[in-house]
């Protein structure tokens, strides 16, 4: 009877965290399209701006300042979802070398650990600076130049992407912190399966 119950309850628990997995899964496909999305939509907007611009100055004769200011808006927020989304990628520039140096996979997915942990804290802290200066900028109600827009619209772009860097490096430590594991169980098993063979 005991035994059924923890059966009962082990598969509930199964199926508590499949619930979770799909809902996170869901959240992050949402969160990926969104970010796509949005910088599909300031790419798209920021080539307009410049093409309408460049006809104003050469062809009217009449540039408006304003469009730059929102070119450089645009510009900024491209930048920083960009390089949020990057992280989530992995595609962020980084040096090969430590395969070269180093043979052992523990020890690579252990300096990779290492690294993501690194890049968390830079990201988090660069992260604290940028919502230290936005709150700054909003207190004194800094304005642009033409168009007279609160200038907080520029310096959140540098917020949420430091701040959407810092969270895709805590997911990355998690990740790098179960492959660690993985990787020294796997060898660990083949060290114990090598030496049952050797005693056969």
């Amino acid at each position: 009877m005991d035994s059924k119950k923890l059966v009962n309850t082990k598969q509930q628990q199964n199926l508590i965290g499949t619930e979770h997995k799909t809902r996170w899964q869901k959240f992050e496909h949402i969160l990926d399209i969104s970010l796509q999305g949005a910088m599909v939509f300031t790419g798209l907007g920021l080539a307009v701006l410049i093409f309408a611009q460049v006809f104003m100055r050469y062809v009217l004769q009449s540039p408006f300042a304003g469009i730059e200011e929102v070119a450089i808006l645009l510009a900024v927020w491209v930048y920083f979802i960009g390089m949020g989304y990057a992280t989530k990628q992995r595609a962020h520039i980084h040096g090969g070398i430590v395969s070269l140096v180093v043979h052992d996979p523990y020890k690579i997915e252990m300096i990779r650990f290492v690294v993501s942990i690194v890049c968390f804290f830079t990201a988090f802290v660069f992260g604290c600076y940028a919502a230290k200066y936005g709150m700054f900028v909003l207190e004194k109600g800094r304005l642009s130049l033409y168009l007279q827009w609160p200038k907080v619209l520029w310096t959140a772009s540098m917020i949420f992407g430091f701040l959407l860097m810092a969270g895709y490096f805590l997911l990355q430590i998690v990740n790098d912190f179960y492959a660690m594991l993985a990787c020294k169980n796997q060898i660990s098993n083949l060290e114990n399966h090598s030496s049952k063979n050797t005693k056969d």
